[in-house]
Parts: structure tokens; sequence; C-alpha cells
């Protein structure tokens, strides 16, 4: 917040690294071919995947509207879009006498990838299962940490991880190691209420993976009998006369996931050939517009906007929320939406945009999505042996070392080393090396960041060690921040709460309360009003 925070070796919530280059999962060949196959025995059809944001499920064939057309996704066939649907997938048998890849289930999920895009990351030929979504992320989710870090834990145990059988209902519908995003759709064009055409419509998309060993969830979920023609004569009827009835709005837009808000988008310009974004525009004004409008934007399309208007009014705080905080899936979704929206290259206007080197580097590495992340064979094995199996303990020594030669031990600061390790390692092996060093040191790495940089820098690096240790924590402070002191940060706001929505907030508002005392609903009603205030705890909840 991720996922906005945890991580599996998804660094800090990220997903999974396979291979290289377009490899794909092991040993498995690379097909495009797409056949219906019979459902798998026990295959719930009226079950709901995770969407980008995290649980955002398709409706089922009976509500009325043809399914999504699908784009294969860099050569892969799981760009099949019957996956997650109740259709099954048609994968050639591995050579070698290999067992053939699974089929899996699609319980509601945090985190994802997205995005038709050219590049071709290396996701894996099977999407392995599990839960949250993320895409917005759903950066990887990180266990908690004590508030003031403390010695490391004896045998380098990890607070808040589940073991074997720690996980519940939803993690069982599939294999019990990692979650899955779903990544369900992408949404071209400018953000809603803007003067640009119209994109294409949703289009489903492959799934992907996230590797992850905290369990998260999100505060909306698809809604279970959702009709799209019924949601668009419902908001037809709402702004229909004088005024708008912003009540019945809320009760659909905020009960909605995010992949039902794209078919009703596109549902209702079918229905009644007008943009419902656009209509809905011209009824609302203010903050009250601006979540409606992130509510119906696709989550990578919503970051791309909220990262070219940082950019543009010099908020680095965005830069860094967005940036350093999202899975590798979820940054080359954002990329791609970038260029395709703005028509121009991510990393070139943070290049000629950033000020402060040695932040720019950071943001540059990390929109090259190639943080180090759990395989689902490391995240079966962390589960079955304990996280201490997929760690190299010698690494993080090493990376210890080097980083105090690049920093405390010497005259100055190695800068470039610091990147290295901070940007490529994942969450996990991060963790393992901050507890190295205070063991080695006596120095907690905050604080040795603090000594060490200043600026951007020293806030971006900071950032990253709150989400490897706890993402749902960052997001808290960061929300905290906003309702804080004189005036509402309602930018902030609204990104957090809507990106985080079906990924964490769930466990965001329970560090809320230990954090401050008090609950997330209290503060977030208690700075604002109207409708804006109601649409914000229709979705806290």
């Amino acid at each position: 917040m991720s996922g906005y925070p945890p991580y599996g070796n998804q660094g800090g919530g990220y997903p999974p690294q396979y291979g290289g280059g377009n490899s794909g999962y092991p040993n498995y060949p690379q097909d495009n071919s797409f056949q219906q196959q019979p459902p798998m025995p026990g295959y719930n059809d009226n079950q709901s995947c995770a969407s980008f944001y995290g649980t955002g499920a398709p409706p089922s064939n009976n509500m009325n509207y043809p399914p999504a057309p699908y784009d294969s996704y860099g050569g892969n066939p799981m760009s099949n879009p019957s996956y997650g649907m109740g259709g099954g997938n048609n994968y050639p048998p591995p050579p070698g006498g290999q067992p053939p890849p699974p089929m899996y289930g699609q319980p509601p999920q945090q985190f994802g990838g997205y995005g038709n895009s050219q590049y071709q990351p290396p996701y894996p030929q099977q999407p392995p299962p599990l839960q949250q979504f993320g895409g917005y992320g759903n950066a990887p989710p990180q266990p908690a940490y004590p508030q003031q870090p403390g010695p490391p834990p004896p045998g380098g145990m990890y607070p808040n991880i589940p073991g074997p059988s720690g996980f519940g209902v939803r993690d069982s519908l599939s294999l019990n190691f990692f979650k899955i995003i779903v990544l369900t759709f992408q949404q071209g064009g400018m953000p809603p209420f803007s003067n640009q055409p119209p994109g294409p419509p949703p289009q489903e998309q492959q799934s992907v993976l996230l590797a992850s060993l905290e369990n998260y969830q999100g505060t909306v979920f698809p809604f279970p009998t959702f009709n799209a023609e019924a949601d668009c004569q419902g908001l037809r009827h709402a702004m229909q006369g004088a005024g708008t009835n912003e009540r019945a709005l809320i009760d659909i837009v905020a009960n909605r996931s995010n992949f039902q808000r794209q078919h009703i988008k596109l549902t209702y310009k079918t229905m009644f050939g007008i943009d419902l974004v656009k209509q809905i525009g011209g009824e609302l004004s203010g903050e009250f517009k601006e979540i409606i409008s992130a509510l119906f934007d696709a989550p990578a399309t919503y970051e791309a906007w909220s990262l070219h208007k940082a950019m543009s009014s010099g908020k680095e705080g965005t830069l860094r929320e967005i940036l350093l905080t999202r899975t590798n899936a979820e940054i080359r979704a954002i990329v791609d939406t970038f260029k395709r929206t703005y028509n121009k290259d991510l990393e070139h206007e943070i290049s000629h945009r950033v000020r402060g080197t040695d932040f720019k580097h950071m943001l540059i590495s990390a929109v090259q999505a190639n943080r180090e992340e759990l395989s689902p064979q490391q995240i079966q094995q962390a589960r079955q042996m304990g996280i201490e199996s997929v760690i190299d303990r010698n690494r993080a020594r090493q990376d210890a070392e080097d980083l105090y030669k690049a920093g405390a031990g010497k005259f100055g600061t190695d800068e470039k080393t610091f990147n290295a390790i901070f940007a490529r390692r994942s969450y996990y092996q991060l963790r393992a090396t901050f507890e190295e060093y205070q063991r080695k040191h006596g120095k907690d790495i905050a604080q040795v960041i603090r000594s060490e940089f200043s600026g951007d820098a020293q806030d971006a690096y900071l950032v990253l060690i709150s989400c490897i240790r706890d993402r749902p924590t960052f997001f808290a402070e960061r929300i905290h921040k906003a309702v804080s002191g004189l005036g509402t940060r309602d930018s902030t706001l609204i990104r957090v709460i809507v990106t985080r929505s079906e990924i964490d907030l769930a466990q965001i508002k329970q560090r809320y309360q230990q954090l401050y005392n008090r609950s997330l609903a209290q503060d977030v009603g208690g700075d604002t009003s109207g409708d804006y205030k109601r649409i914000l705890l229709s979705i806290v909840k």
C-alpha cells in the first residue's frame, strides 16, 4: 500500500521472480493456443477471482452481457480468458515425463500485474493459487514489526507469518503456498473526466503470481448477485431529473469490485450510448468527484495518472508511495499504461523531472520491476520448513557488511552500493540483511539511513524499510498524516483508500487502531464531510 504493503520475495510484497526474459515457468513450453476444457472437479463456476485491485470477480455467464475479449500477454497462454471464470486452460503436456501444471480455482486475492503490453515479463506458464491481489498492488505483504525496532528475534524467525496450517478457508481453495493475483483487465485511455478520447474496453488479462507468506484482505469484495444491466439502470435513474441521488450512486459504486465497475462502464455505454464516467463527472464536483473517478479507473490507469500528476506538481511523496511499494507485476503494468496513455516513457520522465541524483536513481531502479521474488517452489518450501529455508544467510551477512563499508565504515557514503542492495534483493532477504547488520554492528538500519542520507533519498529509503518490515503499517501512517494537522491531504487519502481497498485495507485498519488507539473510520469520518465522507466510510467499513 501493493501490495497501495507486505512482501514475499516479491520484495516487500512483491511477486516472485522467474527465470529470465521470456523463459516462463521452468520446463513448461510456451503455447498461445486456446481450447475450452471441462472445468476441474469441484470447481465452482460462480466463484469470484481476484482482480487487479485484489478481489474483483468477473460476473458469471448469466449476467446478460457477453464475456470480455482477451489478449495474450507476452505470448503466455495464461491470457486465456477462461482462467478464473469457470473455463479450463489447454496446456501442452510438459516434456520429460513431468506432471502437468495444475489447474487453479480463483479465490479472491490481492495484488496483481496488468495491462496489455509488448513487454513480455517472465511470468510462469501456470498460475499458482491463492489469495490477495494487489494489484494495486499488492506489493507483497510483509509481516508486522515492533514499533521500536529491537534486536533481531532468535533464529531469524519473522513475526506474523502463519505456519503451514495457518491458512484460512480462502487459501485452501488452492495450494497453500502463495497468493495468486489475477490480472483481470487493463483499461486504456486517460483517467475519468479527462478530455482524452476513451480507451479500449476492459479486457481480461493473464493471471500473475504473487509470492507472499502473509495473508491480507481488503474491505471491498465482488458483489455476490452482481448484474451489470441492473446497476446501469440504477445509476441512470440516480442521475435523472433535477440533481443527483448521491446515496444511490454510493450504494452501487462502493459495493462493487473494480472488475465489476469496469463491466458497468462498458455495459452503460452499450445500453445508452453514453460514457458513464463523463456523465457522472458532469453531475459531481470536488473530492467526491475525484474519488468516484478513482473508483471507476482500472488500477494501473489510476496510478499512471497519479504519477503523471505528481511529476507535474513536484509531489515526491506520491512517487515514493507508488513506485517503492508496488510489486514487479504492478510496476510493469503502470509503466506500460503510462506509455500508452501519455505517449511518454516513465523512466525518461523521471530522469528529466525528478530532482536529486540518489532519489532519481532509486526511482529508475524501481521502474525496472526487477526485484528478486520468491518462486512458487520457495513459497511451498517456506510454508513447510520455515522462512529460513528460503533465505541466504551468507548473502545477508555479506550484504550487511557491504552496507557497513559503504556507509559507517568509510568517509562519505557509497550510494550506489545502498541502491544496488535495496533495489535488487527480495523483501524477505532484506529483512535478514537488516538483522545481520544489527547483530554485527548494533545499529538499526533506519538509523543508518538517517545518518548516511538526507532529503528525498532518505525519505525514499525509509519508505522501503517500512514496507519491507510491514506494508500495512506504512499505509496506516500515510493515512494518519493525510488526516492530521491543518486541512486534509485529500488526494493522498483517496489514493490510499481506493488502491488498498481490495488488497490489505483490513490489515491497515488494524494497524491504525494499534498505532493511534483510534479507529480509521473515526479519523476519516472526523476529517471529511458530506457524500465524500459517506463513500469513504462505505469503503473503509
